[in-house]
Protein backbone atom coordinates (compact mmCIF):
# COMPACT_ATOMS: atom_id res chain seq x y z
CA UNK A 1 0.00 0.00 0.00
CA UNK A 2 2.47 2.42 1.01
CA UNK A 3 4.57 1.38 -2.59
CA UNK A 4 0.76 2.74 -4.55
CA UNK A 5 0.41 5.56 -1.74
CA UNK A 6 4.22 7.19 -3.23
CA UNK A 7 3.65 5.75 -6.62
CA UNK A 8 0.42 8.58 -7.03
CA UNK A 9 2.23 10.91 -5.13
CA UNK A 10 5.05 10.65 -7.42
CA UNK A 11 2.65 10.71 -10.95
CA UNK A 12 0.83 13.99 -8.89
CA UNK A 13 4.48 15.67 -8.70
CA UNK A 14 5.11 14.86 -12.72
CA UNK A 15 2.02 16.19 -13.34
CA UNK A 16 2.00 18.95 -10.96
CA UNK A 17 5.74 20.17 -12.53
CA UNK A 18 4.27 19.59 -16.28
CA UNK A 19 1.23 21.87 -15.87
CA UNK A 20 3.81 24.97 -15.18
CA UNK A 21 3.60 27.82 -17.78
CA UNK A 22 6.14 27.84 -19.85
CA UNK A 23 6.83 31.89 -19.16
CA UNK A 24 6.99 30.25 -14.97
CA UNK A 25 9.87 28.36 -16.10
CA UNK A 26 11.65 30.98 -18.29
CA UNK A 27 11.79 33.35 -15.54
CA UNK A 28 13.28 30.64 -13.03
CA UNK A 29 15.92 31.18 -16.13
CA UNK A 30 16.08 34.66 -16.53
CA UNK A 31 16.59 35.07 -12.83
CA UNK A 32 20.35 34.69 -12.45
CA UNK A 33 21.40 37.04 -10.08
CA UNK A 34 25.12 37.40 -11.26
CA UNK A 35 27.57 36.26 -13.79
CA UNK A 36 29.06 33.16 -13.23
CA UNK A 37 32.28 32.34 -14.29
CA UNK A 38 34.10 28.72 -15.05
CA UNK A 39 37.41 27.56 -13.77
CA UNK A 40 39.35 29.32 -16.30
CA UNK A 41 37.90 32.32 -15.59
CA UNK A 42 35.24 32.54 -19.20
CA UNK A 43 31.76 33.28 -18.64
CA UNK A 44 28.87 30.74 -17.91
CA UNK A 45 26.33 30.61 -20.61
CA UNK A 46 22.75 30.25 -19.75
CA UNK A 47 23.18 26.80 -21.70
CA UNK A 48 20.90 27.85 -24.74
CA UNK A 49 23.89 28.46 -26.63
CA UNK A 50 22.26 28.53 -30.74
CA UNK A 51 24.55 26.04 -32.86
CA UNK A 52 23.21 27.12 -36.16
CA UNK A 53 24.29 30.67 -35.66
CA UNK A 54 27.20 31.10 -37.83
CA UNK A 55 30.04 33.70 -38.00
CA UNK A 56 32.31 34.44 -40.68
CA UNK A 57 34.14 37.31 -41.92
CA UNK A 58 31.45 39.83 -42.04
CA UNK A 59 29.92 38.78 -38.81
CA UNK A 60 32.25 41.34 -37.11
CA UNK A 61 31.41 44.13 -38.93
CA UNK A 62 29.27 46.36 -36.78
CA UNK A 63 26.06 46.80 -38.97
CA UNK A 64 24.22 49.98 -39.72
CA UNK A 65 20.31 49.90 -38.97
CA UNK A 66 18.34 50.46 -42.36
CA UNK A 67 15.48 49.63 -44.19
CA UNK A 68 17.90 48.91 -47.14
CA UNK A 69 19.96 46.81 -45.47
CA UNK A 70 20.01 43.59 -47.33
CA UNK A 71 21.22 45.59 -50.37
CA UNK A 72 24.56 46.46 -48.48
CA UNK A 73 24.31 42.96 -47.71
CA UNK A 74 23.52 41.40 -51.01
CA UNK A 75 27.19 39.82 -51.14
CA UNK A 76 25.85 37.07 -48.71
CA UNK A 77 23.67 35.76 -51.25
CA UNK A 78 20.24 35.71 -51.70
CA UNK A 79 18.72 33.79 -48.71
CA UNK A 80 15.26 35.56 -48.66
CA UNK A 81 13.98 37.39 -45.89
CA UNK A 82 11.11 37.67 -43.35
CA UNK A 83 8.81 40.10 -43.88
CA UNK A 84 5.50 39.18 -42.34
CA UNK A 85 3.87 42.12 -43.94
CA UNK A 86 4.51 44.34 -40.35
CA UNK A 87 6.74 47.34 -42.25
CA UNK A 88 6.13 49.27 -38.88
CA UNK A 89 2.99 49.94 -39.51
CA UNK A 90 1.80 51.24 -36.09
CA UNK A 91 1.09 54.90 -35.55
CA UNK A 92 3.76 56.68 -33.32
CA UNK A 93 2.94 58.80 -30.83
CA UNK A 94 3.06 62.16 -31.86
CA UNK A 95 2.36 65.05 -29.06
CA UNK A 96 0.22 68.11 -30.32
CA UNK A 97 2.91 70.95 -30.52
CA UNK A 98 0.56 73.55 -30.29
CA UNK A 99 -1.88 72.27 -26.77
CA UNK A 100 -0.52 74.39 -24.20
CA UNK A 101 -2.60 73.30 -21.49
CA UNK A 102 -3.17 76.25 -19.98
CA UNK A 103 -6.05 79.32 -20.83
CA UNK A 104 -4.92 81.43 -23.41
CA UNK A 105 -4.82 84.42 -21.00
CA UNK A 106 -3.12 83.67 -17.57
CA UNK A 107 -2.45 86.07 -14.62
CA UNK A 108 1.62 85.92 -13.60
CA UNK A 109 2.95 86.88 -10.25
CA UNK A 110 6.49 86.43 -9.66
CA UNK A 111 7.81 85.04 -6.74
CA UNK A 112 11.49 85.14 -6.48
CA UNK A 113 14.40 86.69 -9.08
CA UNK A 114 16.54 84.72 -9.43
CA UNK A 115 14.66 81.46 -8.90
CA UNK A 116 14.95 77.98 -7.66
CA UNK A 117 16.52 77.06 -10.86
CA UNK A 118 15.88 79.48 -13.70
CA UNK A 119 16.17 83.50 -13.56
CA UNK A 120 12.03 83.41 -12.08
CA UNK A 121 10.15 81.57 -9.78
CA UNK A 122 6.46 82.22 -10.89
CA UNK A 123 2.97 81.16 -10.54
CA UNK A 124 0.15 80.91 -12.78
CA UNK A 125 -3.51 82.00 -11.82
CA UNK A 126 -2.48 81.38 -7.76
CA UNK A 127 -1.17 78.27 -8.87
CA UNK A 128 1.90 75.92 -7.77
CA UNK A 129 5.61 77.75 -7.97
CA UNK A 130 6.91 76.73 -11.10
CA UNK A 131 10.46 78.10 -12.96
CA UNK A 132 11.01 80.65 -15.64
CA UNK A 133 13.36 81.49 -18.19
CA UNK A 134 13.39 85.46 -19.85
CA UNK A 135 12.45 84.49 -23.61
CA UNK A 136 14.50 88.02 -24.50
CA UNK A 137 16.67 90.01 -23.14
CA UNK A 138 14.64 93.38 -22.99
CA UNK A 139 12.61 94.67 -21.45
CA UNK A 140 12.77 93.64 -18.05
CA UNK A 141 10.29 92.09 -15.01
CA UNK A 142 10.94 93.07 -12.06
CA UNK A 143 10.45 90.71 -8.76
CA UNK A 144 7.61 93.12 -8.01
CA UNK A 145 5.42 92.76 -10.76
CA UNK A 146 3.17 91.01 -10.23
CA UNK A 147 -0.35 89.99 -11.27
CA UNK A 148 0.11 90.69 -15.27
CA UNK A 149 -1.94 89.03 -17.83
CA UNK A 150 0.21 87.47 -20.17
CA UNK A 151 -0.94 85.06 -23.50
CA UNK A 152 0.31 81.73 -23.50
CA UNK A 153 1.24 79.91 -26.88
CA UNK A 154 3.69 77.41 -27.83
CA UNK A 155 7.05 78.11 -29.11
CA UNK A 156 5.89 76.37 -32.47
CA UNK A 157 2.76 78.92 -33.02
CA UNK A 158 4.83 79.71 -35.83
CA UNK A 159 1.21 81.50 -37.48
CA UNK A 160 1.45 83.76 -34.21
CA UNK A 161 5.48 84.48 -34.03
CA UNK A 162 6.11 85.05 -37.73
CA UNK A 163 3.53 87.10 -39.55
CA UNK A 164 0.91 87.14 -36.87
CA UNK A 165 0.21 88.93 -33.57
CA UNK A 166 3.27 88.35 -31.81
CA UNK A 167 5.74 88.67 -35.06
CA UNK A 168 7.55 91.51 -33.49
CA UNK A 169 8.32 90.34 -30.06
CA UNK A 170 10.94 88.43 -30.47
CA UNK A 171 14.28 88.82 -33.01
CA UNK A 172 14.77 85.55 -34.04
CA UNK A 173 11.49 83.37 -33.74
CA UNK A 174 12.59 80.99 -35.85
CA UNK A 175 15.16 79.58 -33.66
CA UNK A 176 13.06 78.43 -30.93
CA UNK A 177 12.98 74.74 -32.49
CA UNK A 178 16.97 75.03 -31.27
CA UNK A 179 15.68 76.65 -27.55
CA UNK A 180 13.39 73.01 -27.85
CA UNK A 181 16.63 71.03 -28.47
CA UNK A 182 18.02 72.39 -25.38
CA UNK A 183 15.39 71.67 -23.00
CA UNK A 184 15.50 68.36 -23.70
CA UNK A 185 19.21 67.41 -24.14
CA UNK A 186 21.39 69.54 -21.83
CA UNK A 187 21.16 68.73 -18.38
CA UNK A 188 21.29 71.74 -16.01
CA UNK A 189 20.45 70.02 -12.84
CA UNK A 190 22.12 70.82 -9.69
CA UNK A 191 25.63 69.23 -9.89
CA UNK A 192 25.55 69.18 -13.42
CA UNK A 193 28.12 70.80 -15.82
CA UNK A 194 25.85 73.69 -16.86
CA UNK A 195 23.43 75.85 -14.32
CA UNK A 196 20.30 77.25 -15.39
CA UNK A 197 22.02 80.48 -16.40
CA UNK A 198 24.38 78.62 -19.24
CA UNK A 199 20.95 77.86 -20.53
CA UNK A 200 19.25 81.39 -20.19
CA UNK A 201 22.72 82.70 -21.56
CA UNK A 202 22.11 80.39 -25.13
CA UNK A 203 18.86 81.55 -25.31
CA UNK A 204 19.38 84.74 -25.02
CA UNK A 205 21.87 84.36 -27.88
CA UNK A 206 19.76 82.32 -30.32
CA UNK A 207 16.83 84.75 -30.11
CA UNK A 208 17.94 88.15 -29.70
CA UNK A 209 21.81 87.32 -31.52
CA UNK A 210 24.99 87.98 -30.23
CA UNK A 211 25.23 90.59 -27.62
CA UNK A 212 27.35 92.22 -24.96
CA UNK A 213 26.83 90.09 -21.59
CA UNK A 214 27.05 93.19 -19.51
CA UNK A 215 23.78 92.06 -16.76
CA UNK A 216 24.80 89.16 -15.22
CA UNK A 217 22.96 90.24 -11.77
CA UNK A 218 20.20 86.82 -11.73
CA UNK A 219 22.36 84.34 -13.94
CA UNK A 220 23.48 82.68 -10.84
CA UNK A 221 22.04 82.43 -7.81
CA UNK A 222 23.99 84.59 -6.10
CA UNK A 223 24.43 87.50 -7.77
CA UNK A 224 28.12 88.24 -8.73
CA UNK A 225 28.92 84.94 -8.70
CA UNK A 226 29.22 84.82 -12.65
CA UNK A 227 32.28 84.77 -14.36
CA UNK A 228 32.62 85.93 -18.11
CA UNK A 229 35.32 84.18 -18.99
CA UNK A 230 34.39 80.68 -17.66
CA UNK A 231 30.43 80.89 -17.63
CA UNK A 232 30.13 82.50 -21.16
CA UNK A 233 31.96 80.05 -22.58
CA UNK A 234 30.07 77.29 -20.94
CA UNK A 235 26.97 79.25 -22.52
CA UNK A 236 28.74 79.20 -26.19
CA UNK A 237 28.97 75.36 -25.86
CA UNK A 238 25.38 75.11 -25.13
CA UNK A 239 24.27 77.62 -27.70
CA UNK A 240 27.06 76.08 -30.40
CA UNK A 241 25.70 72.70 -29.62
CA UNK A 242 22.25 74.13 -30.37
CA UNK A 243 22.72 75.35 -33.67
CA UNK A 244 24.68 72.28 -34.76
CA UNK A 245 21.46 70.13 -33.85
CA UNK A 246 18.14 71.59 -33.24
CA UNK A 247 17.58 72.96 -36.68
CA UNK A 248 14.03 71.42 -37.37
CA UNK A 249 14.48 69.47 -33.55
CA UNK A 250 10.80 68.77 -32.74
CA UNK A 251 10.00 67.20 -28.95
CA UNK A 252 8.97 63.55 -28.91
CA UNK A 253 6.24 62.09 -26.35
CA UNK A 254 7.73 62.20 -22.63
CA UNK A 255 9.94 65.05 -23.68
CA UNK A 256 9.68 68.95 -23.01
CA UNK A 257 8.08 71.82 -25.05
CA UNK A 258 8.80 75.26 -24.15
CA UNK A 259 5.99 77.93 -24.14
CA UNK A 260 6.02 81.41 -24.12
CA UNK A 261 4.43 84.28 -22.01
CA UNK A 262 3.87 87.12 -23.82
CA UNK A 263 2.33 90.44 -22.09
CA UNK A 264 -0.08 92.80 -23.88
CA UNK A 265 2.47 95.47 -23.76
CA UNK A 266 5.61 93.45 -24.81
CA UNK A 267 7.34 96.40 -25.08
CA UNK A 268 7.39 97.64 -21.45
CA UNK A 269 7.84 94.30 -20.10
CA UNK A 270 9.51 91.13 -20.31
CA UNK A 271 8.15 87.64 -22.07
CA UNK A 272 8.96 84.50 -20.22
CA UNK A 273 9.72 81.03 -21.14
CA UNK A 274 8.30 78.14 -19.51
CA UNK A 275 8.71 74.53 -19.95
CA UNK A 276 6.04 71.92 -20.20
CA UNK A 277 6.67 67.78 -19.76
CA UNK A 278 4.64 66.27 -22.69
CA UNK A 279 2.88 62.83 -21.97
CA UNK A 280 4.61 59.70 -22.29
CA UNK A 281 3.58 57.43 -25.32
CA UNK A 282 1.37 55.28 -24.86
CA UNK A 283 2.24 51.51 -24.53
CA UNK A 284 1.04 47.87 -26.24
CA UNK A 285 2.00 44.43 -26.35
CA UNK A 286 4.63 42.83 -28.66
CA UNK A 287 3.13 43.08 -31.97
CA UNK A 288 4.72 42.52 -35.34
CA UNK A 289 8.47 42.25 -34.48
CA UNK A 290 11.03 44.42 -31.90
CA UNK A 291 12.50 46.81 -34.12
CA UNK A 292 14.21 48.69 -31.34
CA UNK A 293 14.89 47.75 -28.03
CA UNK A 294 17.73 48.88 -25.53
CA UNK A 295 18.96 46.90 -22.81
CA UNK A 296 20.84 47.68 -19.14
CA UNK A 297 24.05 46.39 -18.21
CA UNK A 298 23.57 45.43 -14.91
CA UNK A 299 27.06 44.25 -12.69
CA UNK A 300 29.32 45.86 -10.95
CA UNK A 301 32.16 45.07 -13.54
CA UNK A 302 32.93 46.56 -16.72
CA UNK A 303 32.90 44.15 -19.61
CA UNK A 304 32.88 44.18 -23.23
CA UNK A 305 29.01 43.15 -24.55
CA UNK A 306 28.86 42.15 -27.99
CA UNK A 307 24.95 41.95 -29.71
CA UNK A 308 24.23 40.09 -32.49
CA UNK A 309 21.33 39.04 -34.74
CA UNK A 310 20.51 36.92 -37.88
CA UNK A 311 20.79 38.17 -40.92
CA UNK A 312 17.45 38.06 -42.73
CA UNK A 313 16.52 34.67 -40.80
CA UNK A 314 19.84 32.90 -41.95
CA UNK A 315 22.10 31.29 -39.86
CA UNK A 316 24.92 34.26 -40.29
CA UNK A 317 25.40 36.28 -37.61
CA UNK A 318 25.06 40.55 -37.67
CA UNK A 319 27.51 42.39 -35.27
CA UNK A 320 24.72 44.99 -33.87
CA UNK A 321 26.65 47.05 -30.59
CA UNK A 322 30.48 46.19 -29.48
CA UNK A 323 31.36 48.24 -26.57
CA UNK A 324 32.42 48.10 -22.67
CA UNK A 325 29.82 48.54 -20.98
CA UNK A 326 29.81 49.55 -16.57
CA UNK A 327 26.70 49.02 -13.94
CA UNK A 328 23.37 50.72 -15.45
CA UNK A 329 25.01 51.43 -18.63
CA UNK A 330 22.54 51.04 -21.63
CA UNK A 331 22.91 49.26 -25.19
CA UNK A 332 20.64 50.85 -27.83
CA UNK A 333 20.20 48.61 -31.03
CA UNK A 334 17.85 48.56 -33.54
CA UNK A 335 17.03 45.80 -35.97
CA UNK A 336 19.54 45.80 -39.37
CA UNK A 337 17.05 43.61 -41.82
CA UNK A 338 15.06 44.99 -44.48
CA UNK A 339 11.56 45.44 -42.81
CA UNK A 340 13.90 46.94 -39.24
CA UNK A 341 14.06 44.05 -37.25
CA UNK A 342 15.74 41.76 -35.39
CA UNK A 343 14.40 38.20 -36.70
CA UNK A 344 13.71 35.86 -33.54
CA UNK A 345 17.06 36.53 -31.33
CA UNK A 346 19.29 38.48 -30.00
CA UNK A 347 22.26 36.63 -28.77
CA UNK A 348 24.57 38.13 -25.80
CA UNK A 349 28.05 37.49 -25.64
CA UNK A 350 30.14 38.79 -22.66
CA UNK A 351 34.07 38.90 -23.73
CA UNK A 352 34.77 36.12 -25.75
CA UNK A 353 31.93 33.84 -24.81
CA UNK A 354 28.23 33.47 -25.47
CA UNK A 355 26.06 34.65 -22.58
CA UNK A 356 22.31 34.27 -23.48
CA UNK A 357 19.68 35.46 -25.65
CA UNK A 358 16.85 37.46 -25.88
CA UNK A 359 13.81 36.71 -27.89
CA UNK A 360 12.53 39.21 -29.85
CA UNK A 361 9.81 38.00 -32.12
CA UNK A 362 6.76 38.68 -30.18
CA UNK A 363 5.97 35.09 -29.46
CA UNK A 364 7.67 36.40 -26.01
CA UNK A 365 5.68 39.72 -24.68
CA UNK A 366 9.13 41.03 -23.98
CA UNK A 367 8.88 44.84 -22.47
CA UNK A 368 11.13 46.33 -19.90
CA UNK A 369 11.83 44.94 -16.73
CA UNK A 370 12.00 41.45 -18.67
CA UNK A 371 15.60 39.83 -17.20
CA UNK A 372 17.98 37.40 -19.00
CA UNK A 373 20.87 37.16 -16.37
CA UNK A 374 22.44 40.62 -15.99
CA UNK A 375 20.94 42.24 -19.23
CA UNK A 376 17.64 43.96 -18.50
CA UNK A 377 15.22 45.52 -21.38
CA UNK A 378 15.04 49.73 -20.36
CA UNK A 379 12.95 49.77 -23.37
CA UNK A 380 11.69 48.81 -26.95
CA UNK A 381 9.43 49.38 -29.91
CA UNK A 382 7.28 46.51 -31.86
CA UNK A 383 6.72 46.85 -35.71
CA UNK A 384 2.89 46.55 -34.72
CA UNK A 385 2.53 47.62 -31.50
CA UNK A 386 4.73 50.68 -30.97
CA UNK A 387 6.14 51.49 -27.69
CA UNK A 388 6.48 48.23 -25.52
CA UNK A 389 4.56 48.03 -22.11
CA UNK A 390 6.57 46.78 -18.90
CA UNK A 391 7.08 43.10 -19.17
CA UNK A 392 4.58 40.96 -16.40
CA UNK A 393 5.73 37.67 -15.87
CA UNK A 394 2.85 34.97 -16.05
CA UNK A 395 2.42 32.84 -12.89
CA UNK A 396 0.14 30.00 -14.44
CA UNK A 397 0.25 27.19 -12.51
CA UNK A 398 -2.20 23.85 -12.76
CA UNK A 399 -2.79 22.83 -9.30
CA UNK A 400 -4.11 19.30 -8.35
CA UNK A 401 -6.22 18.94 -5.23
Amino acid sequence: MKHITKLVLLVVLVVFASCQNESTQEIENQQQAALRFDEKGMVVSDGEEDKELTFNERSENLATPTLTNAKTWGSWGNYGGNNNGDDNDYTDCTPDLLETGYNTTVNIEVVDKPGTNAYFDIAIDGGDVMQAFCSDRLPHLGADDDFIDFTVISTYDSAILAGGTFEDVFTNSQNFDKVNWILNNIDYSAGSQYAYGHVQYAIWKLIEGPFDNDYTDFLTLTPGDWNDAVDNALGDEIYDAAVANGEGYTPECGGKIGLLLIPADYDNVQSLLIVKDLPEAECNDCIGDVNQITFKWDWHHDYRVRLYQRYENTCYAVKIFDDVVGQNEEMAVSGTNADGTFGKWIYVYVGNCYYTKFQVDCNLNIGPGYKRGVVEVVSGTSTSGGELCDYEPSYNWCWWW
